[in-house]
């Protein structure tokens, strides 16, 4: 859920996973396998991308249902 978040926020910037990477410091191969969901990211690497993207990172709880 995490990675199609972060690739459909870099297809509304319309930036290539190659200049996200170069924005967030951090390397295209390791943006494509976040967006895979093959690694689980740091909130503080989410907010790495969220800000290279010009976004605001969002965590939210929602309540459990009985």
């Amino acid at each position: 859920m995490v990675g199609s978040a972060v690739r459909a926020a870099r297809r509304r910037a319309g930036v290539s996973q190659a200049e996200l990477a170069e924005r967030a410091g951090t390397s295209q191969p390791s943006i494509a396998r976040l967006e895979k969901g093959q690694v689980s990211p740091t909130v503080i690497t989410l907010d790495r991308i969220a800000r290279a993207l010009g976004s605001d990172l969002v965590i939210d709880f929602e309540p459990q249902s009985e």
